[in-house]
């Protein structure tokens, strides 16, 4: 029998038939090959271009951004500042008016007013209390002014050295005779932190605060069309339209700007405020039973009135008049030295008659100075390093970031730009040694 035509020849090779998986050549078909991908290499570019945008984007971000909210008033504030005014253990002047003087109170208990030549320590602190959040802070402040020593008669003593009137007891409730105490005032606001001006409006359910308590024994005294700066400036502050708004008469004044000076390293702005004489009593700054007392009433020969019956009663209530230089530093609006003329008396209505009660200059003494120039240089080192020196450098980087990328990403482009700039280099250095062959 014949084999079949189709049927293969035993021991003969065999060819395999094509395949679907491959080309009629035997090469692998493109759903064989691996696939391709980017190496390391080609993807440096991509990202220092990626680097150098974002670090562009940082340089405009953070002095518009970020910045912002450092420029206020912190909400960790508390501050302490130490005035003297007076004459020294020894007699000798320390700071400010050698001639401080005071009312001697125990003198409410003997026949004539005295005052006395003393040493004066005005204290006041300064803290951040709530309410507060990010766009309020409420600022509470203690003042304070103590004598710490007195001169008496012809010589200096501690402050609460006993004296004629000092043995009448004094009444409930008050304090003795002696007390060191002169003023003390606490003053609540709550402030705008960038303007650092009053913001007394309604934030959800919490309302801001204006109140100043002139006696612990009386209820504060509200003060809601507040105005003005008191405790700080807001940063670069303004010199000119700047209001001061005083705590002791409740009134707002011009700030005036003086000029600038250097105090602790640090450039100041100096403004004047004048607080016209205002009658305390009268606007209720204090009570007839605070220390000081708005209003008092002795025989007429205590205040040394010689016309008309010695023995008559007369009332004389107690005015005020001031005079404040503040060195404001000029980046951040913190108060870094102060000086304070300050002048108190009794005066008797339809009478030229007064009783000194305070006459004194308080001046920041030098340990407040240096304190105050170190805060306001804190407050500043944050707003340079990231407004000013991180920008700096990060534009910088960032610009470098995309020349590298674009030279990485582009290696023709950059090396036919880089090609052309030689030519042109030495085509005008050629024109330069040959000038004829321009010609």
């Amino acid at each position: 029998m014949s084999q079949a035509p189709d049927a293969p020849v035993p021991g003969t090779p065999q060819e395999e038939p094509a395949s679907a998986d491959r080309s009629p050549e035997g090469r692998q078909s493109p759903d064989e090959r691996s696939p391709s991908h980017f190496s390391t290499a080609d993807l440096v570019g991509p990202t220092l271009i990626f680097v150098g945008a974002f670090l562009i984007a940082v340089t405009i971000a953070l002095p518009t951004l970020f910045v912002d909210r450092l420029r206020t008033i912190p909400l960790s504030t508390d501050q302490t500042t130490v005035s003297t005014s007076g004459v020294s253990t020894s007699g000798d002047s320390t700071s400010g008016d050698p001639r401080a003087q005071i009312l001697d109170r125990c003198s409410l208990n003997t026949p004539r007013a005295r005052t006395l030549d003393a040493t004066l320590v005005r204290q006041q602190r300064v803290v951040a209390v709530r309410p507060a959040d990010s766009r309020r802070v409420t600022l509470q402040a203690g003042t304070s002014v103590q004598a710490d020593r007195i001169r008496l008669d012809g010589r200096d003593t501690d402050s609460d050295a006993a004296r004629p009137g000092s043995e009448v007891a004094p009444a409930q409730g008050a304090d003795a005779c002696t007390s060191p105490t002169v003023s003390a005032v606490k003053d609540r606001v709550t402030l705008n932190r960038h303007t650092a001006l009053p913001d007394l409006g309604a934030v959800g359910d919490t309302r801001g605060n204006s109140e100043i308590q002139y006696d612990s024994n009386a209820a504060p005294v509200a003060a809601p069309d507040r105005r003005g700066y008191t405790f700080v400036l807001p940063f670069d502050p303004p010199t000119s339209g700047a209001q001061y708004f005083d705590v002791t008469t409740r009134r707002t004044v011009p700030l005036i700007d003086e000029g600038s000076s250097q105090v602790g390293g640090r450039t100041a702005i100096r403004y004047r405020a004048e607080i016209p004489d205002t009658d305390l009593d009268a606007i209720g700054s204090g009570t007839p039973s605070g220390t000081p007392a708005t209003r008092i009433t002795r025989p007429a020969s205590w205040f040394g009135i010689s016309n008309g019956d010695p023995a008559r009663q007369v009332t004389a209530t107690l005015h005020h008049r001031a005079r404040w230089d503040i060195s404001v530093d000029a980046k951040t609006g913190v108060i870094v030295d102060e000086r304070l003329d300050v002048e108190q008396t009794y005066r008797v209505g339809g009478a030229d008659t007064s009783v000194t009660n305070l006459r004194a200059t308080f001046d920041f003494d030098a340990p407040t100075r240096r304190a105050m120039a170190d805060e306001a240089a804190s407050r500043d080192q944050p707003v340079v390093i990231w407004g000013r020196v991180v920008p700096l450098v990060a534009g910088i980087v960032g610009a470098l970031a995309l020349v590298a990328g674009a030279v990485l990403t582009f290696p023709g482009r950059s090396r036919r730009w880089v090609d052309g700039l030689r030519r042109g280099r030495r085509d005008a250095h050629a024109k330069h040694e040959d000038p004829q062959a321009s010609s």
